[in-house]
């Protein structure tokens, strides 16, 4: 054998040789390794609007100036918590094992066709680019996984991730339901239709001002009073000039004075056995005086006054859209008369 020919089988030998070791390390690349997570590149500061569909209802989400909102529901803001949640459950998702693909296998673990328990979701970004689309199907018999393909990429197989997938997916659950929250102490004052509840002049829980004779302040009652404010929410949400709330009469029901010189009118409407919450603040803070020799307290303390005043502003700005839909426990407190207040 000649020289050059000993030099081009060893040539070739040694290609061969590169050959197979760079396709045994792009398989052993793409093979499956469990643990590793389904969206591990995904940057949960650019996705700019989330839709989410199961059993045929979609919520979208759409990033806003200060959070995101519902689209369905006129834009009303969504809950940061539940949305960050939202998507913080989404990075998290492990992988267990890859289950194949096939359309009998995905019949059967509903991932196509969809049921009603299917949750399909996409994330776009800022230019209204698909990020990932994905689909949650059946959940495994233990719970302790969910079957799940990316949609976004041809033939992925189905894989079941390594633990319990239940994202909120429903308008209910990403709605900021709170409207207000105010702690029972900072009430000062509480006026009703025929009721008064002040505070006496050295401080102190406010009373049921004119108890008759022979009676006392029923204390749960007034109780319940003082504590409107607190964590007060609704269940439904409507934009003022929707047909469902047309027409109805909103009648003034409560006063609610804080003590930084801030209240809160709350006027109920009803209609059948629904009750239907308007709302708006008001504060008695007058022009606000600062001098070059005013004290480093003073300041502090009319800056929070201005920062009060712009909140309420703003307050009204926002609710004066709205017209909310009340739990009947809330109604209930809004239509304590002062006969309810005795005993």
């Amino acid at each position: 054998m000649t020289t050059n020919l000993k030099l081009a089988l060893a040539a070739a030998l040694l290609l061969a040789g590169s050959v197979w070791v760079w396709a045994d390390s792009v398989s052993r690349g793409d093979r499956f390794q469990r643990g590793r997570k389904l969206l591990p590149n995904l940057m949960i500061d650019e996705v700019a609007a989330i839709a989410v569909t199961e059993g045929g209802k979609t919520t979208t989400l759409e990033r806003a100036e200060s959070g995101f909102t519902i689209a369905e529901a006129h834009d009303y803001p969504a809950k940061n918590e539940a949305v960050n949640r939202l998507l913080r459950d989404l990075v998290e998702i492990g992988l267990e094992k890859e289950i194949g693909s096939g359309e009998d296998l995905a019949r059967e673990l509903e991932i196509e066709p969809p049921t009603e328990s299917t949750v399909d979701l996409t994330l776009r970004n800022g230019s209204g680019q698909d990020m990932v689309r994905l689909r949650l199907g059946k959940t495994f018999t233990d719970g302790a996984g969910r079957y799940v393909r990316r949609t976004d990429q041809q033939a992925a197989p189905i894989y079941l991730t390594s633990e319990g997938v239940f994202l909120a997916t429903s308008m209910d659950e990403l709605l900021d339901k709170e409207i207000v929250d105010e702690l029972p102490s900072e009430v000062v004052r509480v006026e009703g239709g025929d009721f008064v509840l002040a505070a006496p002049e050295e401080g102190g829980v406010p009373a049921l001002v004119g108890v008759p004779a022979g009676r006392q302040e029923k204390r749960s009652e007034t109780a319940r009073l003082r504590s409107v404010l607190e964590r007060l929410s609704f269940d439904r949400v409507y934009l003022a000039d929707d047909p469902e709330v047309q027409g109805l009469e909103f009648e003034p029901r409560l006063r609610i004075a804080l003590a930084d010189d801030t209240s809160y009118s709350l006027s109920l409407a009803k209609r059948d056995e629904r009750s239907f919450l308007a709302i708006r603040g008001d504060h008695a803070i007058g022009q606000v005086m600062i001098t070059l020799t005013t004290p480093e307290d003073e300041l502090r303390e009319k800056a929070d006054q201005l920062t009060r005043a712009e909140e309420i502003g703003k307050f009204n700005e926002f609710h004066a859209s709205w017209v909310y839909e009340i739990p009947s426990a809330t109604a209930s407190k809004l239509e304590l008369t002062k006969a309810d207040l005795v005993e």
